[in-house]
C-alpha cells in the first residue's frame, strides 16, 4: 500500500503556528507602547503661600497636564515630553500628569503640593531604625537616628516642638545647630524660628527591660510649623 504524503499535516502546522506567533508579537509590540513616567516631581512639596515651586517631568508618550486649583503660569493641556515650569500656589495644589500612548494603556500620576496658610500646620517627623538613611545607632543604652526633612521650603519654620502622643520616652532633639531635651507630655519652643528642612538628629534611651532588637522601630517627634509673614501664632 501506498502512502501519501503528510502534505495536509504541514499545512495545518503552519495555519496554527503563525496566528500564535502574530498574536506574540502583538502583544510584545503593545507592551512596548505603554505609555511611562520617567520622572515628575514638584520641589519643595510644603511651602508657605505664593513661594514658587519648581515642577519637572520627563514620559514615554504623549503628555497632558491637569492643575487644581488652576495656575496662570502652568496651564491645563498637553505638554512636551519633557519639561519644566514653575508655579506659585497660594493654597494646596495638585498637580496631575496624563500620558497616552497608542495601543498602551493610559497612565496618571499626581504631585500634591501642601501650602501652609492661616493656621500653623503639624508635622510628624520619624526616623526608622531600619532604613540606613537614617544613620540609625543603638549603643550604651541610647538610640539614635536622623530625619533628613527635604520636602519642606526653607521659609517654613519651626513654632513649637513637642512629643508623639503616647510616646512615653524622653527624647535628645538636634537640629540647626541648637539641642533640646524632650519630655513626654511637653512644648518646646528651643527651635523657634529655624527651618523645618534640614537633618533632625533624635535620641532616646532603651527602655528597661528592652535591647536594641526589642525597641520600638521608629523615632518620632511632632513639629509645630509656621510661615513668618503670616504672623507668629
Amino acid at each position: 500500500m501506498t502512502r501519501r504524503p503528510r502534505r495536509n499535516a504541514h499545512r495545518k502546522q503552519r495555519v496554527v503556528t503563525l496566528p500564535v506567533v502574530g498574536l506574540l508579537v502583538f502583544v510584545l509590540a503593545s507592551s512596548a507602547c505603554h505609555p511611562h513616567v520617567q520622572k515628575f516631581t514638584a520641589d519643595p512639596r510644603h511651602i508657605c503661600a505664593g513661594e514658587p515651586v519648581q515642577i519637572e517631568w520627563s514620559v514615554v508618550g504623549s503628555a497632558r497636564i491637569i492643575v487644581r486649583p488652576p495656575s496662570d503660569h502652568l496651564h491645563d493641556g498637553p505638554v512636551s515630553d519633557d519639561g519644566r515650569a514653575v508655579i506659585t500656589p497660594n493654597a494646596t495644589t495638585n498637580v496631575e500628569l496624563h500620558v497616552t500612548r497608542f495601543l498602551g494603556n493610559p497612565t496618571r500620576s499626581v504631585q500634591e503640593i501642601e501650602v501652609a496658610a492661616g493656621a500653623p500646620r503639624r508635622e510628624v517627623l520619624t526616623a526608622s531604625l531600619g532604613d540606613a538613611t537614617s544613620t540609625p545607632s543603638c549603643t550604651e543604652g541610647r538610640v539614635t537616628a536622623t530625619v533628613h526633612a527635604k520636602r519642606f521650603s526653607p521659609q517654613v519654620k519651626v513654632s513649637t516642638v513637642l512629643s508623639h502622643p503616647n510616646d512615653r520616652r524622653t527624647y535628645t532633639v538636634q537640629h540647626a545647630g541648637r539641642a533640646a531635651i524632650l519630655t513626654p507630655g511637653t512644648v518646646l519652643g528651643d527651635f523657634r524660628d529655624t527651618p523645618l528642612a534640614g537633618d533632625w538628629t533624635l535620641s532616646a534611651p532603651v527602655g528597661e527591660g528592652q535591647t536594641c532588637e526589642t525597641i520600638p522601630p521608629v523615632l518620632v517627634i511632632n513639629v509645630n510649623t509656621q510661615c513668618l509673614a503670616e504672623g507668629r501664632p
